[in-house]
């Protein structure tokens, strides 16, 4: 019969081992059992916290959107904030010490792409 597990090997600090250990004992498991279930929970965490990102992000775009409603911005006031938020992005920028030109933000974006569809 095959084998239904696969051994993983990996390195931790003493102090966690002896953390892991001990709540393995705590609860009666093994620590094969206890690595399982944080795996779980972790991934539940991950699921939640993107929701939680969606939804943010969600609230955020409506309440721009009742907020244009409200009180709709002229072209002129539109175009003032958008140069108005580019002079603050250009100036964080340059306390990072990134370059603000065309093909430097072009080639940064497509880096934080790839970064991305490689994560």
């Amino acid at each position: 019969m095959a084998r239904t597990t696969k051994t993983l090997g990996f390195s931790v600090p003493p102090k966690v081992l002896k953390e892991v250990e001990s709540l393995a004992r705590k609860e009666r498991r093994t620590k094969s059992e206890l690595f399982r279930e944080m795996v779980r929970v972790y991934q539940r965490f991950r699921l939640q916290r993107d929701r939680d990102e969606v939804r943010w992000v969600n609230n955020l775009i409506q309440e721009a959107q009742a907020e244009q409603a409200r009180s709709p911005m002229t072209v002129e006031e539109m175009l003032a904030e958008s140069d108005r938020l580019s002079r603050a992005a250009a100036k964080h920028a340059k306390k990072l010490g990134l370059k603000t030109d065309l093909r430097s933000a072009t080639r940064l974006i497509h880096e934080h792409r790839k970064a991305r569809r490689s994560a």
